[in-house]
């Protein structure tokens, strides 16, 4: 067997790596696979347009003067404010990845956040969460109303699928004023997603848009930011920006390795470019008929420690590895964001469950069984993967946002490794009051909506697309003040 090819090209801050294994195999039945290429992810940046921030700013001060604010004082103390939470749908750290906070460095050309590393870039303001693709922007991801407050503006209507950066490009947002000076921005919302109105009153919790990647963005996700008294603030606490958190339980960085997305597809992967990868056309595959087929896998990584390595296999249902390869992935940075993509030519000769495994660094990332059948009814599409859903706080308070979050893998939360949506229904004494389809991973209900000694119940189905999975339910009775 020759070497194994592995090619790499790296960016400026994150790098994007299509990893398939060229091999030859001379005995008959052995697998073989080549290299497809390579594609580079670019500096995930974001932004507001100066002359639509300028209209945000100038809506701001007209909304100050109309409500008789006081000018702002310099070196005035900040009024206490705590997040009860993160204004998103999803787990940051699975489905959402927190990938910039804001640049408190004041100099150009360097930077520095709140934990005295560099997990943003030159003049950042806020919070960037990246959902995992554009497939999970069209099923929905909301995006939520911080705290208590007033929409003092909105706009909607821009495209929303941006992958480059593109000054001119006009971003859907909404700004809420959440009283005692405080202005939270919310950026690049899904067009046709806004779903409040400048002068309405919303209550922490309250869904105000899906997440998009409109404006200046290059990726789908939320650009959330603090203002106080027409400044800019990191709500975020640390080494490099003492003082009190403004979070009731602080986004933490997520630095550890882990998969935020894996599936298998039948063929080869065609992903020329980034704007394909975030739209990832590939149909998935858990099934595969018995004999010779090219099979291929793409795994979604988070913080590849520089200079990984990985060990791939695949094992038949007699527990026989048809298929070892180890090798470097030949990177000299860490990856916020790295994407492995192979693909092989396996002779699938026995039924049954067979299992794709990927260790990095010697630690097990992926073991995922997938089927090999005989006809296409013993391939056919199956529905998502049992799950469960838990309530968040487990002694939820009159008034405060409730959570509920599903329990799954991101690996295979669907056995044919589809996407996945869930569809939540949240009831109080058994009367519905928020029905929503998502692709994330949690829900909120906002507050206010149930009193004391109420039975709040959190019902969640998903679905594939195709078909349904199995409900699960989670239930609370709220305690009194």
């Amino acid at each position: 067997m020759r070497s194994i090819d592995i090619r790499l090209r790296v960016s400026a801050l994150l790098i994007l790596a299509l990893l398939l294994p060229a091999a030859s195999f001379p005995e008959a039945g052995r697998p073989s696979g080549g290299f497809a290429g390579w594609i580079e992810v670019p500096e995930l940046r974001d932004g507001i347009a100066p002359e639509q921030f300028q209209e945000i700013r100038s809506a701001l001060e007209a909304w100050e003067r109309q409500k008789g604010m006081p000018e702002p004082q310099t070196g005035a103390d900040e009024a206490p404010l705590v997040y009860p939470f993160f204004p998103q749908a999803g787990l940051l750290g699975q489905d959402l990845f927190l990938t910039n906070f804001t640049d408190l460095e004041p100099l150009p050309n360097a930077v520095l956040d709140w934990d005295c590393t560099n997990y943003t870039y030159d003049g950042h303001r806020g919070h960037d969460s990246l959902i995992r693709s554009f497939r999970e922007q069209a099923i929905g991801v909301p995006v939520f109303a911080a705290l208590d407050g007033i929409v003092v503006e909105t706009h909607d209507g821009e495209p929303d699928q941006q992958t480059e950066w593109n000054p001119s490009n006009l971003a859907n947002f909404v700004a809420i004023d959440h009283g005692g000076g405080y202005t939270g921005l919310y950026y690049h919302l899904k067009r046709d997603s806004v779903a409040v109105v400048p002068g309405q009153t919303v209550t922490a919790g309250t869904q105000i848009g899906l997440t998009g990647s409109s404006g200046i963005s290059d990726w789908p996700h939320l650009h959330f930011e603090s203002w106080k008294d027409r400044r800019w603030f990191e709500p975020s606490a640390g080494p490099c920006r003492p003082g009190d958190s403004f979070w009731a339980s602080q986004p933490p960085v997520v630095r550890n390795l882990y998969v935020a997305d894996f599936y298998m597809t039948r063929g080869d992967l065609d992903i020329p470019d980034f704007e394909t990868l975030l739209h990832d056309p590939a149909e998935r595959a858990g099934g595969f008929l018995q004999g010779f087929q090219r099979v291929s896998q793409r795994v979604d990584l988070r913080n590849l420690p520089e200079a990984s390595t990985f060990r791939m296999r695949v094992v038949n249902p007699r527990r026989k590895t048809v298929l070892d390869i180890s090798d470097q992935f030949g990177n000299r940075f860490p990856l916020s964001l790295g994407f492995g993509l192979f693909s092989f030519d396996l002779n699938l000769d026995v039924p049954g469950t067979w299992r794709f495994q990927l260790d990095v660094n010697g630690a097990r990332l992926v073991d995922a069984p997938f089927q090999v059948g005989t006809n296409p009814r013993q391939i056919a599409n199956r529905p998502p993967n049992r799950i469960t859903v838990r309530l968040d706080p487990p002694r939820p308070q009159v008034g405060k946002v409730m959570t509920c979050a599903v329990r799954t893998s991101l690996i295979s939360e669907d056995p044919d490794f589809d996407i996945v949506s869930y569809r939540y229904e949240w009831k109080v004494n058994g009367r519905p009051v928020r029905s929503v389809t998502s692709a994330a991973l949690t829900d909120l209900l906002p507050a206010g909506t149930a009193q004391p000694k109420d039975r709040v119940t959190c019902r969640v189905v998903p679905s594939d697309g195709r078909r349904r999975g199995q409900a699960a339910i989670a239930a609370l009775v709220l305690e009194e003040r």
